[in-house]
């Protein structure tokens, strides 16, 4: 079971206790849009299964790639959380602030709930 599942998002973006990195973990059997997405957005794809998968920020500017793939994964109408030790307020502010890029659906839906900065437990 990935964070994800656990805290039922689509995305969780966090750092582990004690590492480096910032990982940003689906859930399981996510849509391959999303993945899609994530990737696009320059995270770096793993797979440990065959409905696992993780992506990993590359080390330059990891706050602001993480903050900026928040906000894109929010307006795509994706759950997503930020753990906001690794949130950059200002860049995830102004990211959010840009109209989304995809179509309008065809149905009226429900807006997509704020992604949240929430601390989340340690692994």
């Amino acid at each position: 079971m990935s964070p994800a599942d656990e805290c039922g998002t689509d995305v969780e973006i966090y750092r582990r206790f004690g590492s480096p990195v910032i990982y940003a973990d689906s859930r399981t059997g996510a849509p391959e849009e999303l993945l899609l997405l994530l990737d696009t957005l320059g995270l770096q794809r793993h797979e440990a299964a065959p409905f696992y998968v993780w992506h990993q920020v590359p080390e330059d500017a990891q706050h602001q790639v993480a903050s900026r793939a928040c906000a894109a994964v929010h307006l795509a109408g994706y759950r997503v959380a930020i753990d906001p030790d690794v949130v950059d307020e200002p860049v995830l502010a102004a990211a959010l602030a840009r109209p989304a890029n995809r179509p309008e659906p065809q149905q009226p839906a429900a807006p997509p709930p704020t992604p949240t900065a929430e601390p989340r437990r340690s692994r």
